[in-house]
């Protein structure tokens, strides 16, 4: 357990706030607008109210005996200034860093080490290169790597015309090296045991070896009734993005560095000016994203991706849906809605990114990078997909998966062991050996029972 103060409680910090509360961890927030405060009051942590960038606030936030600062406030320089103290004070550092000047990276440990941030992360370059590296994906999902780069987590949803609606998971007929580890429901997280069954729009997560994964999520995406469009060919050639946000700039120009056509629209003529300067190779067009006249007159028939990631949501959702209706092959929308994914993804957008989720996953990754091999932060925080290494004298050493009472009493599921070289699919009679590295889905109500057990 790790004493954590947060300066800033705004979206980013209240996810963050809950998830490592609901991890066991005491917690401190600091936020300086009352209304933002109150919010903050139905978590359960400390809330101070003041500035982080004050000693005095910090003082009051019980700074010197922390483990840890995580700064996520709006500004940058009230994120260094937060830093810079609490590091003097011994404790560890993680800051959210906007301005290019101070940032070039995604994540950086070694730019802002004088300013006292250990770890420096920048929400827009984040979604960019995550954005970038779905692209890659043969199958278009949102679908992070374990094992050593040997496992694939896919999440995809059962279509409401699915033949597999109210049949039971144990009757699937999924292929035996695809492990089913969580179902989304509405507002809950299911783990898939074999007597639910499954019904319309429910989310699947699901691990299987990388090795075949294209020929796998296939069948599993055949199964669920998720449509073929989903495939994408190859090599994405030419793509559309709408917005020239700093996400669109840094994904234009990390799309470009990777030989792919690029389409940039912005409805700013200064901004247009200044992005026609900075990228070079790339088309920047004038207008609105979601003028038809405009799609139809640049080729959005010919596009292999269409990327929405303007500053606003709503036109991220209407140019993703024009976009699919006048012939682009897929779409991609940053909406920051979680209770709009499946009913997005539903009419037509092939896929919402969550920024918010996305640089909350970062944070804690790095936040338990000691704890863990490497993680995944799943429903905005409320789940978690963690690679453990078995030690020698660990509680599971050298004992059959179907006799851990954890997994029973603390809803915990191992989707896959990587051992030596292979990927095993656990089955109860596996037995878990010492130095196998281990996929595991957790709830963060039990990460600490997770900790002490593995």
């Amino acid at each position: 357990m790790k004493s954590v103060v947060i300066a800033g409680g705004g979206d980013v910090g209240y996810l963050l706030a809950r998830t490592l509360s609901e991890e066991g961890h005491n917690i401190t927030v600091i936020e300086k607008d009352p209304k933002v405060a109150r919010k903050l009051e139905d978590l359960d942590v400390l809330v101070v109210h003041g500035n982080a960038a004050s000693p005095f606030t910090l003082n009051k936030a019980y700074i010197n005996s922390a483990d840890f600062l995580i700064a996520v406030t709006s500004s940058d320089e009230v994120n260094m200034a937060s830093c810079s103290i609490a590091r003097s004070r011994g404790c560890s550092t993680l800051a959210r860093i906007n301005n290019e000047d101070y940032i070039k990276d995604p994540v950086s440990t070694e730019d802002l080490k004088d300013c006292g941030i250990e770890v420096a992360f920048c929400p827009e370059l984040i979604a960019a290169t995550h954005m970038s590296n779905i692209l890659s994906i043969p199958v278009l999902l949102d679908s992070p790597l374990f094992g050593q780069g040997m496992v694939r987590v896919i999440e995809t949803r059962v279509d409401r015309r699915s033949p597999v609606i109210g049949k039971e998971v144990k009757r699937l007929g999924f292929p035996r090296e695809v492990n089913l580890v969580a179902i989304y429901r509405n507002e809950e997280v299911l783990i898939p045991r074999g007597s639910i069954k499954l019904e319309p729009n429910d989310r699947v997560i699901a691990i299987m070896p990388l090795e075949g994964e294209e020929k796998t999520s296939k069948k599993v995406m055949s199964i669920l009734g998720k449509p073929r469009s989903t495939d994408l060919r190859s090599k994405v050639q030419k793509v559309f993005i709408a917005g020239g946000s700093r996400v669109g700039y840094h994904l234009a120009k990390i799309l470009k560095e990777n030989d792919i056509s690029v389409i940039l629209i912005e409805e700013d003529e200064e901004r247009c000016t200044t992005l026609s300067e900075s990228l070079p190779g790339v088309l920047v067009i004038q207008g609105s994203p979601t003028d038809k006249d405009l799609l139809m007159e640049e080729g959005i028939s010919e596009a292999d991706t269409f990327l929405a990631v303007t500053q606003r949501e709503e036109v991220n959702i209407l140019a993703s849906l024009m976009a699919k209706q006048y012939g682009a092959r897929r779409s991609i929308a940053l909406v920051d809605r979680p209770d709009l994914k499946s009913v997005l993804e539903e009419v037509g957008v092939d896929l919402v990114i969550s920024p918010r989720s996305v640089t909350l996953s970062t944070i804690l990754k790095y936040f338990h990078r000691k704890d863990f091999e490497s993680m995944a932060i799943l429903n905005q925080g409320e789940v978690h997909l963690v690679e453990i290494k078995v030690k020698p004298r660990s509680k599971s050493a050298n004992r059959r998966i179907d006799k851990l009472s954890i997994l029973r009493k603390r809803n915990i599921l191992i989707g896959a062991i990587v051992r030596e070289k292979g990927v095993l699919i656990p089955r109860g009679d596996t037995i878990v050996k010492p130095g196998d590295r281990l996929v595991i889905f957790a709830k963060s109500i039990s990460f600490k029972a997770l900790k002490d057990y593995f």
